[in-house]
């Protein structure tokens, strides 16, 4: 299950995007925009853990999403001024945020920001965002990105059993 800890001493927060099966929608021969594919994306800060379920990503956003994760990654090899690149959720229901940072440590940094929509995590009253910036590895999201294309890999086999993303990071 692709998953991404905090960077320090203690990790205390951590992301987990899990894609599953049930409910997935997805026809080769149709566009990326109308396949869907449900996910749970969870988040844990210290004793607090904030759940968005329910949702599907189209493969269309989902893809994009990947990209955009891919390009930090890429980022370090093209440019010494990094850039904020952000993925804002398929409902608007959570934001994402990445941006390398440099670094005095052995571990490249990237800065994250993670943005939760109130009303889809069950608080009391909606309209606000609620949200939480960390540190993470440079390694771990590239771990986190070459477990979320296996696992959508995965979940494209079992309908088509064609090869839709490409697996090179």
């Amino acid at each position: 299950m692709p998953k991404i800890k905090s960077y320090y001493y203690k990790p205390s927060i951590e992301l987990v995007l899990n894609l599953y099966e049930e409910g997935l929608i997805y026809e080769k021969e149709q566009e990326d925009y109308l396949n869907w594919i449900p996910y749970k994306l969870e988040l844990a800060v210290e004793k607090d853990k904030h759940v968005i379920d329910g949702i599907s990503f189209s493969l269309e956003g989902l893809k994009c999403f990947i990209k955009k994760m891919e390009y930090v990654l890429n980022e370090r090899n093209i440019s010494s001024e990094y850039e904020k690149i952000s993925y804002c959720g398929p409902e608007a229901e959570f934001e994402i945020i990445f941006q390398n940072k440099d670094d005095y440590w052995e571990d490249r940094i990237i800065d994250t920001e993670v943005w939760l929509n109130a009303s889809v995590i069950e608080m009391q009253q909606g309209g606000y965002f609620l949200g939480y910036k960390f540190n993470i590895k440079f390694e771990d999201l590239k771990q986190f990105v070459r477990e979320l294309k296996e696992k959508l890999q995965a979940l494209l086999q079992k309908g088509e059993g064609e090869e839709m993303i490409d697996n090179s990071i």
